[in-house]
């Protein structure tokens, strides 16, 4: 439906979709896998397997049950678990193991890269600093992979065990640091705190190791929005509250000047916010269903906007390895 203002201007309501957003890779074999296992017989998921909880319940509907912990997931009966798409630390295998279950393992591919980069590193006698949230699974797998007691989660300089620069500080930086990321972060902010963390490392002979594991589809999808940015005058992200790469398309909208808007369901649109804008922007976690995107498009639709010209384009998957260590 086409609006004329009183000077005749053209006051249609638009939809722009990011050219990328929605289910990576990654998440879409981690759900092929247990998918595919669950027809065989129910399997315990050792947590979401993807942070969306739609795509959790709809899992749970064909035999893929969220539980806890292991011993939850041996109580129950189960005789197979499922390493979530986010990864686990080595422990979980051997525990695993020793309590006679079968795993399946769908820890996301470019996850298991940066664990493997951490062991690499740990051995070649680095500290580890995982730059990202320390209570996230994919961290914790990390730094379990790390091996090591000298390796920890921040995302500030006060997250550190040190209090300073080295040379100066009563509880300075070891000589050797290497400093990763947490695969869903934002590259500026990584980038940041890395300069931030620089004069702290680097002074009387210190070596700074500065790897960007944040993946490709991470920030692919920042990007995506960040194109669109001067199209819409609204954004509106659709995933999952515990979807850390959800949050920060939500940051990249409000730090172009725009509302950004996260919503798990179509149904959570606010009528009365999206009645200001006039061209509307929408954007996906990594983590997010196709159908979920598309009711979001169907009801602002039904709310008088022009549906998209254009929807997304399907990626193709690229795993490259990290610089060799």
């Amino acid at each position: 439906m086409t609006a004329r203002g009183s000077q005749g201007q053209n006051l249609e309501r638009t939809i722009v979709v990011a050219e990328v957003l929605g289910y990576c890779w990654g998440v879409r074999r981690a759900l092929d896998l247990v998918r595919e296992a669950a027809k065989e017989k129910p399997v315990a998921a050792l947590g979401d397997i993807i942070h969306n909880p739609a795509a959790v319940e709809e899992l749970a509907r064909e035999g893929v049950i969220p539980l806890p912990d292991l011993e939850a997931a041996k109580a129950a009966g189960f005789e197979r678990v499922a390493i979530t798409a986010h990864g686990a630390p080595p422990e979980r295998y051997r525990e695993s193991a020793a309590l006679g279950l079968e795993v399946i393992d769908t820890t996301c591919p470019l996850v298991t890269k940066v664990q493997r980069l951490a062991q690499r590193l740990a051995q070649q006698g680095y500290f580890i600093v995982v730059y990202g949230d320390a209570a996230h699974p994919e961290v914790r797998g990390v730094l379990g992979w790390a091996g090591t007691t000298r390796a920890c989660a921040a995302k500030q300089l006060s997250d550190l065990p040190w209090n300073g620069p080295r040379g100066v500080a009563s509880a300075p930086p070891p000589r050797k640091v290497a400093v990763i990321s947490q695969t869903t972060k934002r590259t500026d902010q990584f980038l940041a705190f890395a300069r931030q963390l620089a004069p702290w490392v680097l002074p009387h002979g210190g070596e700074l190791r500065i790897v960007n594991t944040i993946c490709q589809p991470t920030w692919e999808r920042q990007e995506a929005l960040a194109r669109l940015a001067s199209e819409v005058d609204l954004v509106i992200v659709v995933g999952g509250r515990k979807s850390s790469n959800a949050a920060r398309l939500v940051e990249v909208a409000r730090e172009f000047g725009l509302p950004g808007i996260l919503i798990e369901t179509a149904q959570e649109l606010d009528p009365e916010i999206v009645s200001r804008a006039r061209r509307v922007g929408i954007t996906a976690a990594a983590s997010t269903p196709d159908r979920l995107i598309l009711e979001t498009i169907e009801r602002l639709v039904s709310f008088g906007f022009s549906p998209p010209t254009t929807l997304w384009q399907e990626e193709e998957p690229e795993v490259l390895d990290f610089i060799d260590c």
